[in-house]
């Protein structure tokens, strides 16, 4: 998908928070809460950026002048992380689960992203947006609250999108400097990916093995996502099981671009 679509894809769906069901009553159990309550506050945590350090260096990438829909489409692209984090943190309100002001975790991945380039900063992210994806496939079944399922389905459309979208960006900032190792690059990427991924099962097992994912199947299903966006190649996704935020999610996904899939 070239750019300038992504604008009009990412402008297209601003509103979809009023599909939400916003009026369910469901309040989770004492096993509920203590199963996620931790975990959800790092994850709504770490989806609030402002974004500021991205977009700094959007701005100076060459990609700002070549392609005028470049700013626009990321700075809707940060909008759409944002409105997870609103959309957490209201759930989290409504289930009584305070928001964390700061977390270790949070920090690290921040800072590491201070300190890199625009191409750098991108693989970074893309990390965390790979971990989102079995993430909230355990979220959505680690309660039986319908908002929270249709908040863990959004967000994995979401991220699906997200995927290619980088996919895209980062293809396209390879071809724009000077030739670097494939292998290498793609292993030293491998290798930053391995140490997030020992830190967030240890931190988010529960939730993660509610998705029915133990430690090999979670690296797995990590590590190929990592190859599809690294090559640029993309897989259907099987869909999350029916529940009560089906119906929600068939009217979400009706509004998408028939070719957006959602990594499996």
């Amino acid at each position: 998908m070239k750019l300038h679509t992504w604008l009009a894809h990412f402008s297209a769906r601003k509103q979809c928070s009023a599909l939400l069901p916003w009026d369910d009553a469901y309040l989770l159990s004492a096993a509920e809460k203590a199963r996620i309550a931790a975990s959800i506050q790092q994850f709504q945590l770490g989806e609030g950026s402002d974004g500021s350090g991205l977009l700094r260096r959007a701005q100076a990438s060459p990609l700002a002048k070549l392609d005028l829909g470049f700013l626009p489409a990321l700075e809707l692209f940060i909008a759409e992380e944002q409105r997870h984090s609103r959309h957490l943190e209201a759930f989290m309100t409504m289930q009584g689960i305070p928001c964390l002001r700061k977390h270790w975790i949070d920090h690290v991945f921040r800072r590491v992203r201070k300190l890199a380039g625009l191409e750098l900063c991108l693989h970074v992210l893309v990390t965390a947006e790979i971990v989102a994806v079995p993430y909230y496939g355990g979220l959505h079944e680690a309660t039986a609250s319908p908002l929270l399922k249709a908040i863990c389905v959004q967000i994995l459309q979401d991220e699906a999108d997200h995927l290619r979208y980088q996919a895209e960006n980062l293809l396209r900032l390879r071809a724009l400097r000077q030739p670097f190792s494939r292998r290498a690059e793609v292993f030293l990427w491998r290798m930053f990916m391995l140490a997030t991924l020992q830190v967030v099962w240890r931190h988010h097992a529960k939730v993660l093995q509610s998705g029915g994912r133990g430690y090999g199947a979670f690296l797995g299903h990590c590590f190929e996502l990592l190859d599809e966006v690294a090559n640029c190649r993309y897989l259907p996704a099987a869909p999350i099981e029916s529940t009560s935020a089906s119906e929600l999610a068939a009217r979400i996904a009706a509004e998408r671009e028939s070719e957006v899939l959602i990594p499996k």
